[in-house]
């Protein structure tokens, strides 16, 4: 059976492609899923003793950002909800 996630955020993030005559970018959409011991994201994983702090700025109706504080540096994400339930399922994992 599959180990079901305690919180799940919607994410987007952007990347920018270059051709051979025109630049243009690509949005992906996806969820940032809590588990007991990581963080996931796509194919990344974030062991929760390697998460250090998770922060954002937001204002409802506009798109802001999350920040996924980490021992291999700070990961930034745009985010179009609030992140305050999934940053306090962090909050209760991370104690533990």
């Amino acid at each position: 059976m599959d180990e079901q996630p305690i919180a799940v955020h919607p994410i987007a993030h952007m990347e920018q492609k270059i051709g051979a005559i025109e630049k243009h970018t690509e949005h992906y959409h996806t969820e940032m899923k809590l588990y007991r011991d990581r963080i996931d994201i796509d194919d990344d994983r974030y062991p929760i003793d390697k998460v250090f702090d998770i922060s954002y700025r937001y204002k409802e109706n506009e798109v802001g950002f999350l920040y996924l504080h980490t021992s291999q540096g700070v990961r930034s994400y745009f985010i179009t909800a609030d992140p305050e339930p999934f940053i306090a399922a962090f909050r209760e994992v991370e104690q533990k």
